[in-house]
């Protein structure tokens, strides 16, 4: 084969894994599954000057950065535990959506929709404006192993989906490197959008 070919060759696999962009609760998002080793992973998402990787308490993070989505370029986090193999991903772009429909960036009521006995959390760890300034918001369906995480949109007074989270079904997920245990972590109504006064930096209608 000549070496032209072997150049195209990682190309065409990219192009025809982010063909894939089923979200699956428990399971996958696009061509990364749950268990998945990291090498497997790099291969699917190949790292670029872009993207970032890190270690904390919750294991290894791989950040990709979707540069070619031109909605919005949005990440892919890619969680590997201890023994390498992949234990969560978290999708904070257009480019993934679920069987349903719900991507990034969407309402939350488009959520609700679909998904119902959902439990609610906030994660009371400092805000930052990236996230609207206001403590996340999470809705949970552990039996499933996804997660929907809402951040504050100023300008508009609102929540939005900021990013969905897969993770093995009946298991602990750990978001924003703060593992379940943490105080940090704290539940609130089901489907709330604004944690109680007690626990925001601000009133929720400001």
């Amino acid at each position: 084969m000549k070496l032209s070919a072997l150049l195209i060759l990682p190309i065409l696999f990219l192009a025809s894994a982010l063909g894939q962009t089923t979200i699956e609760p428990g399971s996958t998002v696009g061509p990364l599954k749950l268990g998945d080793s990291q090498e497997r992973a790099l291969e699917l998402f190949p790292k670029k000057y872009e993207d970032q990787q890190w270690d904390d308490a919750c294991g290894t993070t791989y950040t990709w950065a979707d540069t070619e989505n031109k909605i919005r370029g949005g990440t892919l986090a890619i969680r590997v535990n201890k023994k390498g193999k992949v234990f969560q991903i978290e999708s904070a772009t257009t480019r993934f959506q679920t069987a349903e429909g719900i991507t990034a960036l969407d309402a939350p009521d488009k959520v609700e929709q679909f998904y119902k006995d959902m439990r609610a959390f906030t994660l009371l760890t400092p805000p930052t404006e990236a996230f609207g300034s206001r403590p996340l918001v999470f809705w949970v369906d552990k039996k499933k192993g996804i997660a929907f995480a809402f951040a504050y949109y100023p300008a508009q007074h609102k929540r939005y989906l900021n990013k969905i989270i897969v993770f093995a079904p009946n298991k602990n997920f750990c978001p924003e490197q703060e593992a379940p245990g943490s105080p940090k972590w704290q539940p609130i109504s089901p489907y709330s959008l604004e944690p109680p006064i007690a626990l925001s930096p601000e009133p929720a209608g400001n």
